[in-house]
């Protein structure tokens, strides 16, 4: 019964079109922990217990999953007629970072990196990644991994995407030159920043380059829009950083000085 049950309100959940192309792995396990934290019986629910439950989760996955303004139908037109950047702006962080994506890859360039891992990438790759350059490409949304995969098979491009979930870092990911955490880490923990420290630490880099909304919810800009709890956890960590600004976000751009990189598997670039 409980398995129907889990089954029942993932579907609803995932009635709502923004949240349609999400895993059903990936739901049914935040409704599992929905039931964990707030120690509620899946035994005898109520219709109003259960749109309860499928409002709170549908809350917490949009957080993760970012909203979208078009249909996967429409996205997979938009790539195979070529028009990336109309295809972009069908996702809102994606839509906020057209315009700096040429800087983003500059700067990426100038790293001389010959692999990259993007976690909770949407449809980041699709801007950044290039020929000579393997990309793996992570993510809790099927739709924009599908979308990935085709546009690295379109273009000759030496990429993978798998579904990966950061709150639960229980499989190995690749080791890699750079790895991209954009705009993820705001969303993945409401108090105390444990996780993303985890999740800094659990990868096997040269570089992170991680990024933070300069906006408030309300769209309106931050007036101290840096980070200084990263800027503290990396000075613990001793890893040295740098940090720039574009419209809409700030970036840190981090050399990670940990064994993997001491062992000698990546010289680095002077």
């Amino acid at each position: 019964m409980e398995e129907e049950l889990i089954k029942s309100l993932c579907f609803s959940v995932k009635e709502k079109k923004e949240l349609s192309g999400l895993a059903n792995s990936i739901v049914q396990e935040a409704i599992i922990s929905y039931f964990d934290k707030n120690k509620v019986s899946k035994k005898d629910l109520s219709e109003k217990e259960k749109k309860l439950i499928i409002k709170e989760v549908r809350g917490n996955l949009r957080k993760m999953s970012g909203r979208f303004q078009n249909t996967s139908s429409l996205q997979q037109e938009l790539l195979e007629s070529g028009k990336i950047e109309d295809l972009l702006k069908t996702h809102s962080s994606a839509e906020e970072r057209i315009s700096d994506y040429s800087f983003l890859k500059d700067k990426i360039a100038s790293l001389h990196v010959k692999s990259i891992l993007d976690l909770g990438c949407g449809l980041n790759p699709i801007a950044i990644a290039s020929k000579g350059i393997k990309y793996y490409a992570t993510d809790i949304n099927q739709n924009d991994l599908d979308l990935v995969k085709e546009y690295f098979n379109m273009n000759n491009i030496s990429g993978e995407a798998f579904l990966y979930d950061l709150r639960n870092l229980n499989s190995p990911l690749p080791k890699v030159d750079l790895c991209l955490i954009l705009k993820v880490f705001d969303v993945l923990e409401e108090r105390g920043h444990k996780l993303a420290e985890k999740i800094i630490k659990f990868i096997q880099c040269k570089y992170l380059l991680v990024s933070f909304s300069t906006k408030t919810l309300s769209g309106k800009p931050m007036n101290h829009p840096q980070r200084g709890w990263i800027e503290q956890l990396l000075k613990r960590l001793n890893y040295s950083y740098e940090s720039f600004k574009t419209k809409n976000e700030i970036f840190y751009l981090i050399k990670k000085t940990n064994s993997f990189l001491d062992a000698g598997n990546y010289p680095l670039v002077s």
